[in-house]
């Protein structure tokens, strides 16, 4: 027997007699179901140098089948509030438009996926990574990835430069669309692609496509007046990134904080995985030591006892006060055949025994003996020289092979 429809209309005529109008279709599939229920699945990566010609399926293309391209893609597990069982994988687009999620038959299946998935992708990302580094801008470039990020500003008020900033956090606004998943979370995580150069930590709303998108960050923070820290949840925060039945955390948070004139800025980020969390503290630390190393030393100006003055922090001397104008803001300013300046006085790094300052423009030195400590009046904030001479001394120190 096969099934029959009709369509049903009601009529009222002068509001007082209602009767059936009956007519039969004999075709109603069009009306409750399409073609393929995976007609709209999936994107296409913009062709350029970051995208090779897609090898060519292995069987004819079916209307019920699609290919979904990986390179460059976010897997995640984002979304605890509607996945308590911990069964859902995202997959978002490389430009932040379009976002596939799937749902395995339980918690274990979900991470057999996630783990196939996060191989396949961290092979395809490393292929992009080598047709990066080739570009001229940025140069050296170390290593590339997706991340979530939330950030907060301190104007370094804090006596003490290893202070935690404070809990106030901005989500800022995207230009590149779904890239604001998790926004119910406390803190306003967002989608980032970073990178680590030679000399910078670049932060880009989207995966950068082309050579010009490169070039133009989002965010960018100069790595030799960038520290690494940890950032564990707080028992009384709420995690994106847990799930509530098994309360098993999926993603690794970490933060940098970088040191400005205008105070301190850190970044709140998230990695994926434990192991993708220790990539990117490898790539960051050794970028921060290049710095470093290729910087060698870094000179302000200050005031000392009431002089105007300059003080040279070098990567292998140590500290150096000369009166102004006496030595470049770049360089040494000694012309040829000059003999050099005298400084006012100069301190190994070794005699160090304390430093601080105020966040706002004071710099302590404490040599110890006689010298007692020594007051810098920077005229603006200290950070960035503070978290200079860090860096210089952890350098220093992991060349010496005395890190942990």
């Amino acid at each position: 027997m096969t099934n029959q429809f009709y369509e049903l209309s009601c009529y009222n005529t002068n509001k007082k007699l209602l009767f059936i109008a009956v007519k039969y279709l004999r075709e109603v599939t069009p009306y409750f179901r399409k073609a393929s229920i995976i007609q709209e699945v999936g994107w296409e990566l913009q062709r350029g140098f970051l995208s090779a010609t897609p090898p060519p399926p292995k069987s004819p293309p079916r209307a019920d089948t699609r290919y979904l391209p990986l390179q460059l893609c976010r897997l995640t597990r984002s979304h605890p509030s509607s996945d308590p069982e911990g069964r859902i994988l995202e997959l978002h687009s490389p430009d932040g438009v379009h976002e596939c999620w799937l749902r395995a038959s339980d918690n274990t299946e979900a991470n057999v996926w996630f783990n196939a998935l996060h191989s396949a992708l961290a092979a395809l990302t490393l292929k992009a990574l080598r047709l990066a580094s080739a570009l001229p801008d940025p140069p050296q470039l170390q290593h590339i990835g997706w991340l979530a990020r939330r950030h907060c500003i301190q104007n370094g008020r804090a006596s003490s430069e290893s202070s935690e900033d404070g809990a106030g956090s901005s989500a800022g606004t995207s230009r590149c669309a779904g890239s604001g998943y998790g926004s119910g979370c406390a803190g306003g995580w967002r989608s980032i692609f970073g990178a680590v150069s030679g000399r910078e930590l670049r932060l880009y709303e989207c995966a950068p496509w082309s050579p010009e998108a490169w070039a133009s960050p989002s965010i960018t923070c100069p790595l030799i007046a960038t520290r690494l820290v940890s950032s564990p949840s707080k028992p009384s925060e709420p995690s994106c990134s847990t799930s509530s039945s098994s309360n098993v955390q999926y993603g690794a948070t970490f933060a940098v904080r970088v040191g400005t004139i205008d105070g301190v800025v850190t970044h709140n980020l998230r990695a994926e995985t434990r192991r993708d969390l220790a990539a990117w503290a490898r790539a960051i630390v050794q970028g921060c030591h290049s710095a470093a190393h290729s910087l060698r030393e870094y000179t302000v100006r200050c005031v000392w006892q009431g002089r105007a003055c300059q003080l040279v922090v070098h990567h292998e001397d140590g500290f150096s006060l000369y009166v102004a104008g006496t030595r470049g803001i770049t360089g040494n300013g000694i012309s040829p055949g000059s003999p050099p300046p005298t400084p006012l006085w100069r301190r190994p790094f070794d005699k160090l025994r304390m430093s601080a300052d105020d966040g706002a423009r004071l710099l302590w030195l404490d040599f110890g003996g006689d010298d007692a400590e020594i007051e810098l009046d920077l005229e603006s904030c200290p950070k960035p020289i503070v978290f200079v001479l860090h860096n210089f001394l952890s350098a220093k120190i992991h060349r010496l092979g005395l890190s942990a």
